[in-house]
C-alpha cells in the first residue's frame, strides 16, 4: 500500500493527512511533504499531524514529524499528532515520542486544546 498526503487549513492550524504505509520507503515522502507544508506557508508556526488512518508504521518513519516538531518549537510553534488507541499509538509510547509530541484522540480533541501555552503539553488529555 502507498503513502497518501494531504493537507488544508483548520482555525489557524495546517493539518496533514497521513494516510497508509509509512516505513523508512516513504519516510522521505512524507519529508519532503512536511518541507513542502512549512515552506509554503512561512508564517506557519502549528501543525496537526493526523495519524488515525495510519495502517503501518514504525518509530525510524517518524523521524521527520520529530525534525518538525524540533524546528516549529525552536521558532515557538507546536505539532501535535493525531492517532486515536491501536498499533500506532502504541509504537509511539513505546518509542518515547508520545512523551515528546502531544498526542490528541481526535482533530476536534487537538483543536479544543487551544493555542500552545508553552506549559506541559507534552501528557495525552483525559478521554
Amino acid at each position: 500500500m502507498a503513502l497518501f498526503l494531504a493537507s488544508h487549513w483548520e482555525n489557524g492550524w495546517a493539518v496533514m493527512e497521513i494516510r497508509g504505509v509509512l516505513d523508512t520507503t516513504t519516510a522521505e515522502e512524507l519529508r519532503d511533504f512536511v518541507a513542502a507544508v512549512t515552506a509554503k506557508h512561512k508564517h506557519l508556526l502549528n501543525l496537526i499531524a493526523d495519524l488515525s488512518e495510519l495502517t503501518y508504521t514504525d518509530a525510524e518513519a517518524l523521524s521527520p514529524l520529530v525534525t518538525a516538531h524540533t524546528m516549529l518549537e525552536r521558532d515557538g510553534g507546536e505539532l501535535r499528532l493525531i492517532c486515536p488507541e491501536g498499533r500506532v499509538e502504541r509504537i509511539l509510547e513505546a518509542s518515547g515520542l508520545a512523551r515528546v509530541l502531544p498526542v490528541f484522540p481526535s482533530l476536534d480533541a487537538a483543536l479544543a486544546a487551544g493555542r500552545p501555552t508553552g506549559g506541559d503539553r507534552k501528557r495525552r488529555p483525559a478521554q
